[in-house]
């Protein structure tokens, strides 16, 4: 793995789509160490995370730049419910359930022309699954003798999740050029869900325990995979035409 090219994965996309939809206004849900909120090239800014990994005071102004030392739960119960974001990046915490309350808050501070990235929406192995970034690391050490820090968690349960409750958007999964990441943004008008797919999300929702590593690779379909360039292509194509 190349981890310099990985590391820029996020700041490309993120700065490919700010660019083409002039977004004035940014919010990144997991900061950690800062390297893709800094590179993030929107004018105003907020960045939320519990346990920030740099000097996050010496960057914060409260104006143009907000750092806010909180869990995502807490700085969406503090937002004002007026606030909202023309880009949205969520890398919190890597398990389902989080990581759709996440999305399911950040919708709230949307608007028609939002778009959304979700980071770490399909795992690179069996290990990289669990839910439990320790736990991924010791196995995969154990069972391969690959030791690297690789995790995804179990981020990829929530696309049964997105094709059913969400057909208010449209979404795809970017699978090339790094780390795989879903976009999602505002349809014009309701998506149309493929039966065959839809059986198979909702298979998923239901038995959310059983939606392992072989599960998400035999039914791709519903995390609808695409270049990235086909895959950011059309979330700025939709989203300029949701804002019409």
């Amino acid at each position: 793995m190349d981890l310099d090219n990985w590391l820029a994965t996020s700041p490309r996309r993120l700065n490919r789509l700010a660019e083409a939809l002039d977004c004035k206004t940014y919010l990144e849900i997991g900061v950690s160490e800062g390297i893709t909120f800094n590179a993030v090239n929107v004018e105003t800014k907020t960045g939320v995370d519990p346990d920030f990994q740099f000097d996050w005071q010496a960057s914060h102004d409260g104006t143009h730049t907000r750092l806010l030392p909180l869990s995502s739960d807490a700085f969406f119960a503090q937002e004002p419910i007026g606030s909202r974001f023309d880009l949205i990046f969520i890398d919190g915490l890597h398990t389902y359930d989080q990581t759709y309350r996440d999305l399911q808050n950040a919708l709230l501070y949307s608007h028609p022309g939002t778009v959304v990235l979700i980071d770490d929406t399909i795992p690179c192995d069996a290990y990289s699954c669990c839910r439990d970034q320790n736990e991924a690391i010791r196995l995969r050490a154990q069972s391969t003798g690959i030791a690297n820090a690789i995790w995804h968690g179990d981020t990829y349960k929530i696309m049964p999740l997105i094709h059913l409750f969400h057909t208010a958007y449209e979404y795809c999964t970017i699978v090339d050029q790094g780390n795989p990441q879903t976009l999602l943004w505002r349809a014009k008008e309701p998506r149309k869900v493929d039966a065959l797919a839809s059986i198979t999300a909702l298979w998923g929702m239901e038995n959310l325990a059983a939606c392992d590593y072989l599960w998400m690779l035999r039914n791709q379909e519903i995390f609808y995979p695409m270049s990235e360039e086909d895959g950011l292509g059309l979330a700025v194509a939709g989203s300029l035409m949701a804002c019409r």
